[in-house]
């Protein structure tokens, strides 16, 4: 989705795919509408998409230094940007620096070592991190969830953790947090160094969260606010008034290269349905979207589960549908209960709200061409 600026469903990717040959032809993806913006354009990094690497006529990053799952690919990261970015060049350009970690701490669940970076044995539980407020599965939560949480050990092998390994768990991932942090600053030093930190603006999001010990949940995939609310910075030194914007509901997967052509002088393509940031940033006064709408599919790599979900955010309320099961849905009150423990699914109170909701979901989909519905 970030680099094609569409949803999923819609590119046919909704889960991991091998890099294939003649996928994605007929669809424009972020580095080809950079370099017909005019920029140079490079990556370095994971790339983990289901096109070549190779194929730069496709992806359009005439500099790719893709990193496969080997060792110490995160440290190497900064130093393959550095040396794109010391090029002398007429023309601006885009960089893209794709780091695998925090993702590994999955590896550290299931007791592997390290390949990304290495971090210090986990201290004692008590020297941890306290368990946090959600720590305990929802009550009258989808069955569907703890269904798939049992297919696959490799996948989800916490299940019978007791509480102190929870607590290990956040620290290690704090840990490898604070890595990328560390390597994050490698890359605005080199900027600096070349005296490009004040034309340049920078993008920091993430693919996905982790569950991180909430509602005893590892991994990705479910569609708690743990998992699908993550980090989304745009800075640009000397250009934009430090400031933070909770409020508006933003799309990483479709808002991030109408941003970026926004700021470059760049066309958006018809089939891209997203939204510039760049009123936001200014601060004008625009009407932006009423709902956000988040899609997963569980699957174990290329092995698809056959379960899908969709969350819809609106108006402080989310509402979460699984397409498989008895009890299929949640509704929460982000503003009143933001740690999602209380779902008002059953509460009478609550029923104009849900139909508002799924009827909101349905339209949306409709919009869409999503068949979420029609399984």
């Amino acid at each position: 989705s970030i680099f094609t600026g569409q949803m999923p469903h819609q590119v046919n990717a909704t889960n991991n795919l091998p890099q294939l040959q003649g996928h994605w032809k007929e669809i424009p993806m972020m580095g080809k509408l950079m370099k017909e913006a005019g920029y140079e354009t490079g990556y370095v990094g994971k790339w983990h998409l289901p096109i070549p690497s190779q194929d730069k006529e496709l992806h359009g990053f005439d500099f790719m230094n893709e990193k496969t799952f080997g060792n110490w690919v995160d440290p190497s990261i900064p130093s393959d940007c550095y040396e794109f970015m010391g090029k002398k060049r007429e023309k601006p350009y885009l960089l893209v620096a794709s780091f695998t970690n925090p993702h590994d701490i999955c590896e550290w669940a299931r007791g592997q070592k390290l390949r990304q970076d290495f971090i210090d044995e986990a201290p004692l539980p008590h020297q941890c991190p306290p368990l946090p407020e959600n720590f305990e599965i929802p009550v009258d939560e989808p069955e569907i969830i703890r269904e798939v949480q049992a297919l696959s050990w490799k996948q989800y092998p916490t299940r019978e953790w007791n509480e102190d390994k929870w607590r290990q768990y956040q620290w290690a991932y704090n840990r490898m947090t604070e890595k990328v942090d560390y390597y994050i600053g490698m890359l605005l030093e080199s900027l600096k160094k070349f005296n490009q930190l004040e034309n340049t603006l920078i993008i920091f999001t993430s693919d996905h969260g982790d569950g991180c010990a909430s509602h005893r949940w590892n991994q990705k995939q479910v569609l708690y606010e743990e998992v699908i609310n993550v980090p989304f910075i745009v800075s640009w030194p000397g250009h934009f008034v430090q400031q933070t914007n909770q409020r508006e509901l933003v799309s990483i997967g479709q808002d991030i290269i109408p941003t970026m052509l926004d700021f470059a002088g760049g066309q958006k393509p018809d089939v891209m349905k997203g939204l510039s940031l760049r009123p936001l940033i200014d601060e004008k006064n625009v009407r932006w979207r009423d709902c956000l709408v988040v899609e997963t599919e569980f699957a174990d790599g290329e092995t698809l589960h056959g379960v899908s979900g969709r969350a819809l955010i609106s108006d402080g309320y989310k509402y979460i549908v699984y397409s498989k099961g008895k009890k299929r849905d949640q509704l929460f009150n982000l503003e009143t209960d933001p740690r999602e423990m209380t779902d008002l699914v059953n509460l009478p109170s609550e029923n104009v709200q849900l139909e508002k909701m799924k009827k909101l979901l349905v339209t949306w989909c409709e919009t869409y061409n999503d068949s979420f519905f029609n399984r």
